[in-house]
């Protein structure tokens, strides 16, 4: 942190007479205590609080706020979804981020999730961060122990929603802007996941030999080169004509950071429910099963493998289980 940044802490008297750090938030004024009623002995912790920041020392008052926000600028660079870890971070410091790491029990999570009023996987994912958080305060030994966190919900059972091939223009008749058809053109012809699309640049696309090169992708998700038909062509061809980035995925001359909003609507405005990002992958999956293509091939399109497809996707297939069926008549 920059000591412009550093800045932007301020004192604030509160009504009661104590003495609040206060700073902007992205959601409004945000705060502190320092414990103390004399004005002067509140300057000397708002001092020794910027130093500590500038330094990244360990802070004299470890909240679950402050292990969050320590854990969120380690980081910084060192997770693709940075953005994913600051939302989650930001949801759990406005339910639990006043709170000491050493008073998080069963009931703090049951009541977290309760107020949270998110979907389970939402809560799940939010729950594994706050545990990451507290390992890594341990570690830097900010905190003495890590306390033992259940899980307040159960893990939801996964998703079958696919579209329809009438939900799936209805879906694409539904994009106010060539962005977002064109990801939803490239999710259901291609398959590939919402990282791969959004990641994806003009120079990972030969339009002369009409093929998409997704690259090596992050960890166990492997990418594939998926060849593309005459619809998804013209709308590539449109839209590097248009181009003003290196990035396939542009709004207003602008790369686009995230499509979640623009989906979401899309989908509401054609009424669709219960519909994802994930669910284009899924449907395009569940299309090239139905449509008769060997799992080898769905598999090396999803970049799973052949076990897992045929596991997920394999009753969708038009022999799935036919063979066994036959052995069965009178």
């Amino acid at each position: 942190m920059s000591e412009t940044d550093v800045d932007k802490y301020d004192l604030w008297q509160h009504p009661n007479g104590r003495w609040y750090i206060v700073w902007p938030g992205e959601q409004g004024t945000r705060r502190i205590s320092t414990g103390r009623k004399d004005e002067r002995e509140a300057r000397k912790h708002l001092n020794r609080f910027k130093a500590r920041k500038l330094s990244g020392e360990k802070p004299e008052s470890v909240t679950v706020a402050a292990v969050l926000d320590g854990y969120l600028k380690e980081r910084e660079g060192k997770v693709r979804a940075h953005d994913t870890l600051k939302f989650a971070c930001k949801a759990l410091k406005k339910h639990l981020g006043d709170l000491d790491p050493a008073h998080l029990d069963d009931a703090q999570m049951e009541d977290y999730a309760d107020k949270r009023e998110r979907a389970a996987g939402t809560i799940i994912r939010e729950i594994v961060t706050l545990r990451a958080a507290l390992r890594w305060a341990r570690r830097k030994k900010w905190i003495a122990s890590v306390p033992d966190l259940p899980m307040p919900v159960s893990t939801p059972q996964p998703k079958d929603r696919w579209l329809t091939k009438d939900e799936a223009r209805k879906l694409i008749a539904s994009c106010a802007t060539p962005h977002v058809r064109l990801f939803i053109l490239l999710g259901l012809k291609t398959a590939a996941r919402t990282g791969a699309i959004m990641e994806l640049k003009w120079d990972q696309v030969d339009m002369e030999a009409r093929l998409i090169d997704y690259g090596k992708g992050h960890g166990n998700k492997r990418r594939a080169t998926v060849p593309m038909d005459a619809q998804l062509y013209e709308a590539l061809r449109e839209a590097q004509e248009l181009a003003c980035t290196a990035y396939v995925i542009e709004y207003n001359g602008q790369r686009v950071e995230s499509i979640r909003t623009a989906f979401r609507r899309a989908c509401e405005r054609a009424g669709l429910k219960g519909v994802g990002r994930h669910t284009l992958r899924h449907t395009a999956a569940t299309w090239a099963v139905m449509g008769g293509a060997p799992l080898s091939k769905v598999a090396r399109l999803l970049g799973d493998s052949e076990k897992m497809v045929e596991k997920v996707y394999g009753k969708h297939s038009p022999d799935y289980l036919r063979d066994a069926i036959v052995t069965l008549g009178l």
